[in-house]
């Protein structure tokens, strides 16, 4: 999920990812106006680093959801360890699949940070049903997307990293499920020149643990950015009036 600024003189010059994910939480505060007063819903929250620190920062209340079940034990772990317990809940459950005890509250903002991927074999399904069900007219939906810039048939290196059952989609065919299921684009952004920094850090990592690429394979997903095979892209939608 990191993003980092391509600023920095070279990839040796920063250690780790860790500050790149604290200035990636801090962006999200500011541009989404994140506050104590907030709800948020993390959709594919991983390990819950983003929801936790942002909760910790904000006050704010949220709920998490991972399919991975193991995942959700550690975002509960993470959360005593910051006390941010008792400001929300993290759950297992797929995404094109939500509980009532999920979509039946009410949220001020929506993130899908980097998960989207993973529906977009049936983006229809999960847009205009989940995701509808959990936005008001002025909720926001904030999220960070893996598209194609080619045909799928050339993002081979990409599909070896990924793994999926499916296509990623082009832009374009992102912005037509929006419309379809009633969400207006708020925003766009490219921001692919911004990660590629951090990708060449994990690759680079990556490499130091398992050199003959075995199981570690980001460098893939890197060479499929920097040959513009691959985009990693944000979008802000909100339910249509």
């Amino acid at each position: 999920k990191a993003v980092v600024s391509t600023q920095s003189t070279g990839i040796d010059d920063i250690p780790n990812l860790i500050q790149a994910n604290e200035d990636m939480v801090d962006y999200i505060i500011s541009n989404q106006s994140i506050g104590p007063d907030s709800v948020i819903l993390d959709l594919g929250c991983g390990r819950g680093m983003y929801t936790v620190r942002i909760a910790k920062l904000t006050g704010c209340k949220f709920v998490g959801v991972d399919l991975n079940e193991k995942y959700v034990l550690e975002c509960r772990e993470r959360a005593i360890e910051n006390g941010v317990e008792n400001q929300g809940t993290f759950h297992a459950a797929s995404m094109l699949e939500l509980g009532e005890e999920i979509v039946g509250r009410r949220y001020t903002h929506v993130l899908v940070l980097g998960a989207m991927l993973f529906c977009h074999g049936n983006l229809d399904s999960f847009l205009q049903g989940p995701l509808r069900a959990c936005c008001q007219k002025d909720t926001k939906v904030y999220i960070w997307d893996f598209v194609r810039r080619v045909e799928w048939e050339k993002c081979c290196k990409a599909q070896e990293h990924l793994k999926l059952t499916h296509p990623l989609l082009t832009k374009e065919d992102v912005f037509a499920a929006f419309a379809r299921a009633g969400f207006e684009l708020i925003m766009y952004e490219d921001v692919t020149k911004y990660i590629i920094p951090g990708c060449l850090i994990l690759s680079r990592e990556a490499n130091k643990r398992d050199p003959q690429a075995k199981v570690l394979t980001s460098h893939l997903m890197t060479g499929s950015f920097t040959e513009g095979l691959t985009a990693y892209v944000i979008y802000v939608v909100q339910l249509m009036e």
